[in-house]
């Protein structure tokens, strides 16, 4: 038997995945490692229902979200897939085994607890009993094994479980899952979307269609309705296993313009604004109304292009560039200076990432970025930074554009493109700078591999950096060590990319929530999720 090293769920430092689950303010230029494209199972006609605003606004049982983007995919793990707007009600609807902090720390939830085998490849989850599912049936291993089969073999099932191979019934209240390979951050992918455990027998019984139409999990509140275009409508689960939530009624209420939302909030009809921009939020002057913000996890970068021909393949060009940028700018620019500034290409809320001190950081320099200029071959020819039109880190690149400029690159251009054209150049790697929030639903040091992977989910006859396979083999040794002694392999990752100025970590990106001063309990969640298990009204 092999020995096994106990860990408890509540100190677990595990990490990341390049996934998928990001909110944004509106801005749809979060990089994510899968593109995700779907359509609703099932919804009722907006027209044959009453506003849900009109039906519950005004009343202290209820909270009301409002949001430009809806929840409309109910279950993770089917062909649908889903994303960061389908979070708002997949994370109240269904529990995980364990459960992701507002901060990106992990705590026990469905799982009281886990083990990991000594090679890393068998992780023994030990169930919370008597969990009810919202149609009553108790959850056992049974169900986690099916969700964890079922998720896995689904759309985005490699990005968020990485490595899984199977899953073995202990007994009732215990589970094996079995990795190919070692991956120290699988625990952040059981605490991800695709980890909301689901019911087999009533998927049995309904099928993948009627589990989006009607989804039944563990979690906190009830589904009730979904109306295209309108609302989706949630009811507390007066038999949770962590007690009956205060509030009783949940409305995420679609509004569009994100000047109506907080229009609408100031006046009461919502209570709660997901992701304003932060100078909007810095402008709120209204007493009844206050705001929240928290580290997300995504980190603002600017990659630079080191295998084509052209000015970035020198090295001295790239360094210039990296001394040259002055990121309180541009940080300024882009979150109005509320965003953390990022030496390394790693959110400090990422598991495995290396201590300060530990790396190197390439200062701000403008002399020695003039002086790594002179050194270049740089001709004078055009070099392009490609970012999403209309976007803040338009007003980033701009920043940028200008600090260039001064130091003597007179030919830097911003390339603004619309979305689907920002996406096709980001994926065929011909750009000559792309600056990206990189959000990451497995919040670990492994998402460095995003743009530096052998094995990558872009097109691979693709070149990459020329150090790509050194830093590949250091990922993989990372993966597969466990605990603190994985934070010297992601800096010596850190400090291949520093040394050869590959990238320019800007800032990490920030998750914002604008709510009425009398609803307690309210916190900025990293991944943009609501938990409105812990809301309260104020007598």
């Amino acid at each position: 038997m092999k020995r096994m090293k106990k860990v408890t769920a509540m100190l677990i430092t595990a990490s990341m995945l390049f996934g998928l689950c990001a909110c944004g303010d509106g801005n749809a230029n979060n990089v994510e490692q899968s593109a995700e494209t779907q359509t609703p199972a099932q919804e009722s006609s907006a027209g044959e229902e009453n506003s849900a605003a009109e039906v519950t606004a005004g009343t202290k049982d209820t909270v009301i979200l409002a949001t430009s983007g809806e929840p409309y995919r109910f279950f993770a793990q089917g062909s649908q897939s889903c994303a960061g707007d389908d979070n708002l009600a997949l994370s109240n609807i269904y529990d995980c085994l364990l459960f992701l902090e507002p901060d990106g720390s992990l705590s026990p939830a469905l799982a009281e607890s886990y083990d990991v085998s000594e090679d890393g490849l068998t992780y023994t989850f030990h169930l919370r009993q008597g969990v009810k599912f919202h149609n009553g049936e108790e959850m056992t291993a049974e169900d986690v094994k099916m969700t964890f089969d079922t998720g896995a073999a689904g759309p985005i099932g490699s990005a968020l479980f990485v490595n899984y191979d199977s899953c073995d019934i202990v007994d009732d209240y215990t589970v094996d899952i079995h990795l190919t390979s070692a991956y120290a951050a699988f625990p952040y992918g059981v605490a991800s979307r695709i980890g909301g455990i689901f019911c087999k027998s009533y998927y049995d019984e309904v099928g993948e269609e009627g589990y989006y139409a009607a989804p039944v999990g563990t979690g906190p509140y009830k589904f009730v309705e979904y109306v295209k275009g309108d609302h989706t409508t949630l009811e507390a689960n007066e038999d949770y296993w962590r007690g009956t939530p205060a509030i009783k009624n949940v409305v995420i209420q679609t509004v569009a313009d994100t000047n109506t939302q907080i229009l609408g909030l100031q006046n009461g009809d919502y209570d709660v604004v997901r992701d304003p921009a932060i100078d909007v939020c810095l402008r709120l002057n209204d007493p009844g109304v206050t705001w929240a913000k928290e580290n997300s996890v995504g980190r603002v970068t600017m990659y630079m292009n080191s295998w084509k021909e052209g000015p970035g393949k020198d090295i001295n060009f790239r360094k210039a560039i990296q001394a040259a940028v002055n990121k309180d700018d541009v940080n300024e620019a882009m979150y109005s200076g509320e965003a953390e500034i990022l030496d390394i290409d790693v959110c400090a809320s990422y598991g495995g990432c290396p201590d300060a001190g530990t790396y190197q950081v390439a200062a701000y320099d403008v002399e020695a970025a003039k002086q790594y200029l002179a050194d270049s071959n740089y001709d004078g020819r055009e070099w392009k930074i490609l970012v999403q039109s209309g976007s803040r880190y338009e007003n980033g690149a701009k920043v940028i554009q200008a600090q260039l400029m001064s130091i003597g690159i007179t030919s830097c251009v911003v390339d603004a493109k619309d979305n689907a054209s920002y996406m096709e150049e980001y994926k065929a790697r011909e750009w000559d700078a792309i600056i990206a929030d990189n959000l990451s639903s497995v919040v670990d040091a492994d998402s460095l591999m995003t743009y530096h992977s052998m094995d990558s989910w872009w097109d691979p006859a693709v070149q990459g950096s020329p150090r790509d396979p050194e830093i590949w083999d250091l990922i993989q040794e990372g993966r597969a060590t466990q605990g603190d002694a994985r934070k010297p392999i992601y800096a010596q990752i850190c400090d291949i990319i520093t040394e050869e100025a590959y990238d320019v970590p800007l800032v990490n990106s920030v998750v914002t929530v604008a709510y009425n001063t009398k609803l307690q309990g309210m916190q900025a969640h990293c991944l943009g999720n609501y938990n409105f298990y812990y809301y309260s009204w104020a007598e």
